[in-house]
């Protein structure tokens, strides 16, 4: 048997030719599997993603069925299904929904929904692992505060026509929201404050003017009170007809009309609400800073003396009262009296809202660029909210929008 020469043999034994070729094939595989992993960690990423969105869908909608209090939670629970599905198709190919629970818990106004699920692997189960489980549990809750809103909207010259029509069905929208029928857990309480060149108080203007209104309709007041929500005994009473000195108007004296429709004080009754909004009509200027004072004074406890009995509005941070201010216009606010410029006066309205802890939304109907920055300057000053509508339809999402917002539906886990 032939020998190699020792020579050779250590030459072998001390070669490094190969090791690279070795070293090469032993990343690959490694390089390979995390590939692999990395891929499938991919696949479980975006199913949790889908997943997660379809549940809070699902959440959302049922939370909204169970503020209505029309459904029985049967039906709640198969809504919700029926939303979770629905965001799914398409977006959560790569997971095998094995049980999803829709279960509403009416004591304290939540919905929960529970999603079982599980994402084959490819890669990873060369290692043994054949799914990777996505549980998905998500929770809405409704929070079940009293809510005060006063809602001042623009009923002048410039909304007549379609643009009344839509606002009409937007606040409509939103008192469905806000008022559904059947029980709800807390009362909900809106007064209208619909403005042009003044305010159309009815039989509340005697008093507020101190007697001297001869149409109904009241304006701005002057002194330290005239942009507060300080009471009619403390703060003086408001303009009433015939006191036009110092009238400061792009339209002059001849833009004042007292509006017919007439201010309606805080109430759950959905159908007065109805009927009030859909008798507007449009005339006249803009006076928006009475419109958001007044919208301030439906709920304000200082002017509870004003009001009903059952609409009196509760005292400032009592722990379980929301109170908000929608300020809705399409223009420029056009119209003063004996305090300077419009837009001014209303500035100084919000930031006195804002003080108040007053949540405050602002409205731009199809209303021009300096028009919706005086609306953002005015939510900026009372940490609130500034809304661009362009178009009835977003008018009427904006206005349901505002109204989800206020009855605290929101996602807690």
């Amino acid at each position: 048997m032939p020998t190699l020469p020792i020579a050779t043999v250590k030459a072998f034994a001390h070669s490094e030719r190969g090791g690279v070729a070795i070293l090469f094939g032993f990343c690959a595989i490694v390089l390979t599997v995390a590939i692999g992993v990395a891929v499938d960690q991919a696949r479980v990423h975006h199913s949790t993603s889908k997943l997660a969105a379809a549940a809070d869908a699902a959440a959302l909608a049922a939370g909204r069925a169970l503020m209505a209090g029309a459904m029985s939670d049967e039906e709640i629970a198969e809504l919700g299904q029926r939303f979770f599905h629905q965001n799914l198709t398409g977006g959560g190919e790569f997971a095998d929904v094995t049980a999803v629970e829709v279960i509403p818990h009416r004591a304290n106004s939540t919905i929960e929904v529970k999603v079982n699920a599980g994402v084959p692997t490819t890669f990873m189960r060369i290692a043994g692992v054949q799914t990777v489980a996505v549980p998905v549990d998500t929770v809405t809750t409704f929070e079940a505060n009293d809510l005060e809103l006063g809602i001042a909207l623009d009923i002048t010259g410039s909304m007549n026509g379609r643009k009344l029509a839509d606002l009409k069905a937007a606040a409509t929208d939103l008192i469905s929201v806000l008022l559904p029928d059947g029980d709800r857990p807390n009362q909900v309480r809106i007064g209208l404050a619909p403005y042009a060149a003044a305010i159309q108080l009815g039989t509340y203007a005697d008093r507020a003017s101190n007697g001297t209104s001869r149409d109904g309709c009241v304006r701005e007041r002057s002194g330290s009170s005239a942009y507060s929500d300080d009471s009619i005994n403390d703060g003086g009473a408001f303009l009433g007809h015939g006191l036009f000195t110092d009238i400061d108007s792009t339209e002059g004296r001849q833009g004042y009309l007292c509006p017919m429709a007439e201010i309606v004080p805080l109430t759950e009754d959905k159908a007065a609400l109805t009927a009030s909004i859909n008798g507007y009509v449009a005339n006249g200027a803009t006076a928006g800073h009475i419109g958001a004072q007044w919208a301030w004074n439906l709920i304000s406890p200082n002017f509870a003396s004003l009001w009903p009995s059952n609409s009196e509005p509760a005292p400032y941070r009592d722990g379980k009262t929301t109170k908000a201010v929608i300020l809705m216009t399409d223009g420029i606010f056009n119209m003063a009296y004996v305090n300077g410029r419009s837009n001014a006066q209303a500035l100084s309205i919000c930031t006195g809202l804002g003080d108040k802890g007053v949540k405050v939304h602002t409205v731009a109907f199809e209303a021009p660029a300096s028009a919706r920055a005086m609306l953002q300057e005015c939510a900026r000053r009372a940490g609130g909210e500034f809304h661009d509508a362009r178009d009835g339809d977003d008018l009427r999402q904006t206005f349901v929008a505002i109204a989800e917002s206020l009855n605290g539906l929101r996602l807690t886990q």
